[in-house]
């Protein structure tokens, strides 16, 4: 049985949208632990 357009380009439309979701996050995190580390508020390396 075949999909109608509108289904189809509906989940391909989600789908972009979650992956647009996934790459923000990421990029957030990896800028907030870039900013810590610049800062010295976390080290390299574990001391403890």
């Amino acid at each position: 049985m075949a999909m109608p357009w509108s289904m189809a380009i509906w989940i391909a439309n989600m789908v972009w949208m979650g992956l647009i979701g996934l790459v923000s996050t990421c990029l957030t995190i990896a800028d907030e632990l870039a900013s810590s580390l610049r800062t010295g508020d976390i080290g390299p390396f574990h001391v403890g």
